[in-house]
């Protein structure tokens, strides 16, 4: 049940929204959301939020009104305080929100979380605040070539863009970021075959699983995964509602790709992965009025971490959803 906040505390709530200013969590350690409650300052005073996640001595709230605020914990009363600390070491979970089950559900526990299907070794990440009553998006995050003989290595970086607490707050989803099979592809021959084959597979069985909006299934990639995320999405373009490939592209599913929303990025001074592939892919959907391509002056093959951590990519890609 939300509470109505009495409108003597306006001035309060514009108080604290001036004095603290929305913060960056360094490290979450606690998110339970989904439901609003009444916090006391304190000195008695009252503020009607949502908790959203507490770090480093703040706690992150956002009002009814849907506008976030960060306090310093030392603010709250003793009281509050020691139920943030419960949510942060787990012991409260809503009575109203039902748990996450099945083979898939088990494995949402607020961090990557390894695992395999049907021989497909794969990371899975959801936030412990995810309710089984509510339909949440999906993104698909294929990583590059890499060396690495040990799987798991080649998640984190660019895809925990998706899992920082500023978006999380906004864009609540699930993350899955299967690996291609090291080293038996070599450092750059992933995303093909049967890989392809497997990554649909999995996609469909998390659908089927957990709660998922099968309208907003999101496919994003870097290097050899923005062509695989190409690929991927060319092989069965009715299951993705929008992708983003950055310094690798897969010109041969372009005529597959029509009228699909992509945003494709390459800086000119990629070194590895010549900006000319991206050039010849634009020219192909240049027509297309769904895609769109951002030609980077410097930033080299490593842009991606710059694009996922700019806003707008977030913005975009979570308002794009299937017809």
């Amino acid at each position: 049940m939300v509470l109505q906040i009495d409108p003597s505390l306006i001035l309060l709530q514009i108080f604290w929204m001036k004095l603290i200013p929305v913060a960056v969590a360094f490290s979450v350690i606690a998110s339970i959301a989904g439901y609003a409650r009444e916090w006391t300052s304190n000195d008695g005073k009252k503020l009607e939020a949502e908790f959203i996640s507490a770090s480093e001595g703040q706690v992150n709230m956002k009002r009814p009104t849907g506008q976030m605020v960060t306090l310093p914990l030392s603010r709250l009363s003793a009281e509050d305080q020691a139920w943030v600390a419960q949510q942060a070491a787990g012991a409260a979970v809503p009575a109203e929100t039902k748990l996450l089950g099945g083979p898939f559900g088990n494995l949402i526990t607020g961090s990557w979380a390894l695992s395999e299907y049907d021989g497909l070794k794969f990371a899975l990440y959801g936030g412990k605040g995810l309710k089984a009553e509510t339909k949440y998006p999906l993104v698909v995050a294929l990583h590059g070539k890499s060396p690495n003989t040990e799987n798991g290595k080649q998640v984190g970086g660019w895809m925990d863009s998706f899992r920082k607490a500023e978006n999380e707050a906004v864009r609540p989803c699930f993350i899955v970021a299967p690996m291609s099979a090291q080293p038996a592809a070599g450092q750059g021959m992933g995303w093909n075959g049967d890989e392809v084959t497997q990554v649909i597979k999995l996609i469909k069985a998390l659908i089927k699983d957990l709660p998922i909006d099968p309208k907003r299934v999101y496919i994003v990639g870097h290097s050899m995964g923005g062509y695989g995320a190409c690929h991927i999405m060319a092989s069965e373009p009715r299951l993705f509602a929008a992708a983003i490939p950055v310094a690798g592209v897969s010109s041969g599913d372009a005529a597959a790709l029509d009228r699909k929303p992509i945003w494709m990025f390459h800086a000119v001074d990629d070194k590895a992965v010549p900006v000319s592939s991206a050039q010849e892919f634009a020219a192909l959907l240049k027509k297309d009025k769904q895609f769109k391509y951002t030609e980077l002056p410097t930033g080299g093959h490593g842009v991606v971490g710059s694009i996922f951590n700019n806003p707008e990519t977030h913005t975009w890609l979570f308002a794009q959803q299937l017809r």
